[in-house]
Formats: structure tokens, sequence, C-alpha cells
């Protein structure tokens, strides 16, 4: 086959992954917007079916956060201090605990809010800023919102709201701890807290 022919079949192929591909912006809107429909489910409703609805919004989180990223920034230079499999330990039970703590506070206090998807600032071919707003009591807060793309997808990996930023906030909690304790103890704490909060989501 003549290689033009190849080469116009190749680029036709290809042309609708490349049409399809989302910005940030897309990305962030359509994980939310994802999320928004799981808490306004009324198959939901009854308080039973909480841990089922946490689930299927726990997948949604994954899908929205880059967790391993978001860990490496926190722990900053502590991170080379951890082996390779206390990091994978880490990201996996600070992402569980970041899941179960925020998601609890999200399914008894959403009520209808709106988010607002205003703009985004591409940086890089892997790092980009999206700005959204939240209506929360008749307020407008806004987010910015640090995302990454990693294997072809944007993810979020960090955030500010209120002049509150995310990584700051838990690498300075972290840092505190980190002088007194190991990695192991860390992860161990990260553990206990987890199961804490499953205690308290369960009913009785």
């Amino acid at each position: 086959m003549h290689f033009r022919t190849v080469l116009v079949i190749s680029i036709l192929i290809l042309l609708p992954a490349l049409s399809f591909a989302k910005d940030p912006l897309e990305a962030v809107r359509d994980n939310i917007e994802s999320g928004i429909r799981v808490l306004e489910d009324p198959q939901y409703a009854d308080g039973s079916r909480k841990a089922e609805q946490q689930k299927v919004l726990w997948e949604i989180m994954q899908q929205t956060y880059d967790f391993r990223v978001f860990s490496q920034k926190v722990l900053s230079s502590y991170w080379y201090r951890f082996s390779a499999r206390q990091r994978d330990d880490f990201v996996r039970v600070f992402s569980e605990f970041l899941g179960k703590f925020y998601l609890t506070k999200l399914q008894d206090r959403y009520n209808g809010q709106k988010v607002f998807y205003l703009r985004q600032q591409i940086i890089n071919e892997s790092r980009a800023l999206v700005e959204i707003e939240v209506s929360w009591k008749k307020i407008k807060v806004p987010l910015t919102l640090r995302v990454t793309k990693r294997s072809g997808k944007w993810k979020v990996y960090d955030l500010d709201v209120l002049g509150i930023n995310a990584v700051s906030n838990y690498r300075a909690q972290f840092k505190s701890m980190l002088k007194k304790e190991s990695p192991q103890q860390i992860i161990g704490r990260l553990k206990d807290k987890i199961a804490k909060l499953d205690g308290k989501s369960r009913p009785g």
C-alpha cells in the first residue's frame, strides 16, 4: 500500500480519539457532575444506602484526583524517607482516609449547591489550572484546582479555597508528625483514623 494512503488512513483513525480528548475543565466538570447525579439520585434517599452511595462517590473521586501526586507533594522531601512499599501504603491509606472523611461530610451537607465552571489556564502539556465557583448559602465560593495529566487523563492534585491550600495545609501537619515519628508510624496513624471513621459510619 502506498505510504501516503497508509498515512491518511492512520490520521483518520486517530482523529476521533483526538477530537474527543477532554481538556482540563471538561474533565473536572464531567467528574463533578457525575458526583452530583449520585448525590441527587433518589435511590439513595434511604439512609440505609448511604454506604452504597459513598462507594459510588469514591469511585468517582478516584477518577477525579491524582492521590499519588497529591501525597508526594504533601510529604515533600519526606517522601524519600519512605521505602517504595511505604509510599504505596501511604498513598493508599491517605487517599482512603480523605475519601471517607470528606465524602461523609459531603453526603451530610450537600443540599443542591450549584457549581459554576469559569475558566482554565494551560500551563504546559501536563499541568493546568481550573477555576470554579460553588454556590454555598447564597455565597459563591471560588476554588482554583491544580490538575495534572497522566496516562492521557486530567486529574486534580491540589486546590485553593478561601486562601487555604490543600497541599500546604496537610504538609504542615505531616511535617510536624514526621519530626517525631517514622513513616510506618504515620501509616499506622492513618489506619487508626480510618478505623474510627468506619466505626462512626456504622449504624447504632
